[in-house]
């Protein structure tokens, strides 16, 4: 596996302000939009991420890389108006549209030679939401700023034991409540070989195991730490969200109450097409998972626009590009 990410995007920016003008030093090593992105963009124009400036709802893709694909995808939904959050975890497996290419498994988008903007637009369309920034990770990176906050305690309910030489893999995790070093927490949400219901069951771990971190992160004893976890992460993210958006996000992360963040998972089960494994989601229940989390946000626009107003022009939009 090349490439990781924790879950935190969000969480690792809300404690920037804490360290002071020096949060722009260190904000500011971080690889903004590079240059294989920006090609890609020029090229495909119809995959330019919108700006978030004039909208109150901020989504943000937060990935993992596993052999050119996918391993994990996650949206997080942030209100920049009232500080509320949610959280969407989005199957690896999930059957969709992929621009050109026809159907196939949404982790394989960042596969194609448009890569990480065509991942962008397909999930974006998935949810019937615009994607204005993503997030990716080194799992190398993640581990280590995962030792230098000192591990995150997290309650395991089962041993976890897997092998796989191909990819250098080795989990070999106890049952019962303990503190995760950065190792074991990437093998924790990497880890899915033992759950019943395979992905979902990976999913609901991680959605723990983000609720562990983020409230670890956010927390006063991380403040010393601070300065080595940002001069980390800079060397391990890459983003296309500008120095001044970071400062700026890390102003408002501050005050969310990590209890408050709301997890979803897209709504489906799995099935066999073509003699292919997909995960098949639930239109009409993801329409209900979009209203409620459209609720639990509070998404409407400062000037009085509805949320159907706000699907109106989303939905307009993307007929626009294709």
């Amino acid at each position: 596996m090349k490439k990781f990410i924790i879950i935190f995007g969000a969480s690792f920016l809300a404690f920037a302000l804490m360290i002071g003008g020096f949060s722009y030093y260190y904000l500011g090593k971080f690889k903004p939009q590079d240059s294989a992105f920006a090609q890609i963009v020029e090229e495909n124009p119809e995959l330019q991420p919108p700006s978030p400036k004039d909208d109150p709802i901020l989504n943000i893709l937060i990935m993992g890389i596993d052999d050119a694909r996918s391993d994990f995808m996650m949206v997080v939904r942030y209100n920049k108006e009232n500080n509320k959050a949610a959280f969407i975890s989005v199957p690896r497996d999930t059957r969709v549209s992929i621009g050109n290419y026809g159907y196939n498994k949404i982790n394989s988008a960042v596969a194609r030679k448009e890569g990480i903007p065509l991942a962008m637009d397909t999930v974006g369309d998935l949810l019937s939401i615009p994607i204005h920034h993503y997030v990716e990770m080194d799992f190398k990176g993640a581990e280590k700023i995962i030792d230098i906050m000192g591990g995150v305690k997290m309650k395991v309910d089962e041993p976890m034991n897997y092998t796989d030489p191909t990819q250098n893999l080795y989990i070999d995790i106890k049952a019962g409540e303990q503190v995760l070093n950065g190792k074991n927490a990437v093998n924790f949400v990497r880890y899915r070989s033992g759950y019943a219901n395979g992905d979902l069951g990976r999913i609901r771990a991680q959605q723990d195991f983000a609720k562990a971190l983020i409230k670890h992160m956010t927390s006063a004893k991380i403040l010393p730490k601070a300065f080595s976890i940002l001069d980390t992460a800079s060397k391990y993210v890459k983003t296309n969200m500008e120095q001044s958006e970071m400062v700026s996000y890390a102003l408002k992360l501050k005050d969310i109450n990590p209890e408050d963040i709301k997890m979803y998972t897209l709504p489906g089960d799995g099935a066999y097409i073509d003699k292919v494994s997909y995960f098949v989601y639930d239109e009409e229940e993801l329409k209900l998972m979009n209203e409620e989390i459209n609720n639990e946000i509070g998404l409407q626009k400062s000037a009085g626009e509805n949320i159907q107003d706000a699907e109106n022009h989303r939905n307009a939009d993307i007929i626009g590009r294709k």
